[in-house]
């Protein structure tokens, strides 16, 4: 019988993976990879046939501890993990998921990552302005700056790396709105690396989710000059290209889960933006046509729609349903 491990998060968001296994009657067992004993907890439950991962957003340091435990699950104890470890390597940090889509050709927002403070400095003596400073970890805008002038830039340049020295560093903080106000959170802050965007001035942003053979589609309409957090959606059907461009993307990497962010800009030119395995996903619906809730499957070379709501339980009910089809094509393998 199909058993699968459901690891904890800070969050409690793996309870919408319980609920998916319930409601498909899969047998599961929640295993704590948060507390310091995590390697006792998953050896103790080492029969799972695999194990369903929801990695950190919110501070990169526990981020990072998180990918490290999940890297010993999958490399050394050979079990496999939803969504792939590669796709966890990406989600959260856009340093990897910049190099990725450099390496694989695929039309992205130029991105630079600077180690050094100089060659930061030189580059904003030379760059084009407005650009974006970004943090490497951080969802619906949080974390993004639109620069307009060097000055600003320079500021930034000095909180990163340090005005003095280094070890002064107070780093780049989110802000995050309290009493009315943009508070910064200098837990967030990013500190000794600078992650620099080019602007791009865009209509509205599309939201494409891949997860098996489910494809789905919104706009995230802008909000001043964001559309990432805005909370504004356009319920329209999203161009065959970019569910092309998507699926070539979930292809190539293996990607069993993945939300991609593309940005429309205001001269039609498209650009990937954000790849995210784990994504908001807080409807039942992420496509909407004409009125009617639905998803296109990719059937004979066309994407075929087929109404209905399936992005229950934040999508986590189809992430259990393709694991499992995935762990039994794995067990007819072997």
């Amino acid at each position: 019988m199909m058993k699968l491990g459901i690891l904890t998060d800070h969050y409690n968001q793996y309870e919408l993976y319980e609920k998916s296994c319930k409601e498909l009657n899969v047998d599961y067992v929640v295993i704590d990879i948060l507390s310091s004993d995590w390697l006792t907890n998953i050896k103790a439950n080492i029969d799972c046939n695999g194990f369903i991962a929801r990695p950190m957003y919110d501070y990169e340091e526990q981020r990072d501890v998180y990918i490290e435990r999940i890297y010993y699950i999958n490399n050394i104890l050979k079990k496999i993990i939803y969504p792939t470890f590669d796709e966890q390597m990406i989600y959260e940090n856009k340093r990897n998921m910049a190099t990725w889509l450099s390496m694989h050709n695929f039309p992205h927002v130029e991105t630079k990552v600077f180690l050094r403070k100089q060659e930061a400095l030189d580059f904003l003596n030379t760059c084009t302005y407005p650009l974006v400073i970004k943090s490497n970890l951080g969802a619906g805008g949080k974390g993004v700056e639109i620069i307009e002038t060097k000055k600003k830039a320079i500021r930034r340049v000095n909180r990163i790396f340090g005005r003095i020295h280094h070890l002064f560093a107070l780093g780049n903080p989110q802000k995050r709105k309290k009493f009315g106000l943009n508070i910064p959170v200098y837990g967030m802050s990013q500190k000794h690396v600078m992650i620099v965007q080019e602007y791009k001035e865009i209509k509205w942003e599309w939201r494409i989710i891949k997860i098996d053979n489910s494809f789905f589609g919104h706009q995230k309409l802008l909000k001043g000059k964001f559309a990432s957090g805005s909370g504004l959606v356009g319920w329209v059907e999203p161009p065959r290209e970019l569910l092309d461009i998507v699926r070539e993307i979930c292809d190539r990497g293996n990607f069993y889960s993945m939300a991609v962010d593309i940005f429309e800009t205001i001269n039609d030119n498209y650009y990937v933006n954000e790849l995210q395995s784990l994504f908001g996903s807080f409807l039942d619906s992420q496509m909407v046509i004409d009125g009617k809730p639905g998803r296109f499957k990719y059937i004979n070379n066309e994407y075929v729609f087929e109404d209905g709501e399936f992005n229950r339980f934040g999508s986590c009910l189809l992430r259990v349903e393709h694991f499992i089809k995935i762990l039994k094509n794995n067990i007819e393998v072997h």
